[in-house]
């Protein structure tokens, strides 16, 4: 399946295989950096560490962080910001079909698949209220966008078609490369987003083993 890999990884590169699985981009995928053995520590080791991960508490700027509702907010605006762009999938795919001359049998599946892009989109994107709402949505397109993938993969000719588009993805004079980096722009504020809820994450993960080495504290005195 190595056509439209490009326009897969272009246009639903937050999109995933299932509706129940983690969504890379909304499912937390924080993996603990901070393990001790609290039990087997001394007092003076448990009183060390406290030091040291209250001072890198205080480095994390907690106050600054949304709460949880805001940020769920905050990334289901960019979600929706992006897909914007994204959806412009339905006009580049007319700017393709003139700019490349593609035959006939690459019209008419280019044709059929923005036909099912924009049914998927007037039915399910006035729907999406929350992060569940997109995923449920995400996951619409990106199936779509693999069907397409598989459709292209069937003759020579898609697979020349799919070299050119891999080369002119680089080159933004093209409607391939503009709409290439016009989602990579995009992609930005999903990926601030992401990076506050990592943040987020390690530092609930601090304050959890901060509480649990207080009590170990308090216990041996």
């Amino acid at each position: 399946m190595k056509y439209i890999s490009l326009v897969f990884l272009l246009l639903a590169s937050n999109s995933f295989s299932s509706s129940d699985e983690p969504h890379p981009i909304i499912d937390s995928n924080y993996i603990s950096q901070y393990s001790y053995n609290i039990k087997n520590m001394d007092l003076k080791e448990l009183q060390n560490t406290r030091i040291i991960l209250k001072k890198h508490l205080d480095s994390k700027n907690f106050e600054n962080i949304d709460s949880r509702e805001v940020r769920q907010k905050k990334l289901l605006k960019a979600l929706l910001e992006y897909d914007d762009m994204r959806i412009q999938i339905t006009n580049v795919i007319d700017e393709i079909i003139k700019e490349y001359n593609v035959n006939d049998e690459i019209k008419e599946i280019l044709l059929s698949f923005k036909e099912t892009f924009k049914s998927i989109i007037k039915d399910n994107r006035p729907l999406v209220k929350n992060l569940r709402d997109y995923k449920a949505y995400d996951f619409r397109l990106g199936s779509a966008y693999l069907a397409m993938m598989s459709a292209f993969h069937e003759t020579e000719d898609s697979r020349r078609f799919y070299s050119r588009l891999v080369e002119d993805k680089k080159d933004d004079s093209t409607s391939i490369g503009k709409y290439s980096k016009a989602l990579q722009s995009a992609q930005i504020n999903i990926n601030l987003m992401k990076k506050e809820s990592e943040k987020f994450e390690e530092i609930s993960d601090i304050k959890n083993i901060l509480d649990k080495i207080e009590k170990e504290i308090y216990l041996r005195n």
